[in-house]
């Protein structure tokens, strides 16, 4: 499995921050060119559909922008534009990995040993009639009321 993500993939993220930033910006200059004109009504009609047109095309460059930086991080299958879960499995296993690898280095800081279900000997359990408390099969007295097991 590669650890590495794609040129292209890259590429198509940062692409994707670039469009959102622009779709925002187109976005956000309606409102300030509102605020620069606020009582001008020399070209009103021309004025309200310029807003109209770059208000839409912003929030339609920030939906595709943030389409195709999604593509871009996780990959074509990984973000289901495609349905392969074996591709998917490949294109988002760096981020799993890495994942798996902090959980691994914070139990290793904590010398916490993960051993498979097979290393431990099975808990017994037995419930006490008085409180209905799980005690440890070598109590003699309930650990939650004190009652003999």
């Amino acid at each position: 499995m590669s650890r590495r993500i794609s040129s292209d993939r890259k590429f198509a993220y940062y692409l994707g921050g670039a469009l959102i930033a622009i779709g925002l910006l187109l976005f956000l200059s309606v409102f300030v060119t509102g605020a620069l004109n606020f009582g001008n009504f020399d070209d009103f009609d021309g004025q309200a559909r310029s807003s109209g047109i770059r208000a839409i095309g912003g929030m339609i460059l920030m939906m595709v922008g943030g389409f195709v930086r999604t593509v871009g991080a996780r990959g074509a299958a990984g973000s289901g534009l495609v349905l392969d879960p074996e591709r998917a499995r490949r294109d988002l296993e760096p981020f799993s990995r890495q994942g798996g690898g902090m959980l691994k280095d914070a139990l290793d800081e904590a010398d916490i040993a993960l051993g498979s279900a097979r290393d431990h000997e099975p808990l017994v359990m037995i419930r006490c009639r008085a409180c209905s408390t799980l005690n440890e099969e070598d109590s003699k007295f309930c650990q939650e009321c004190g009652q003999p097991v």
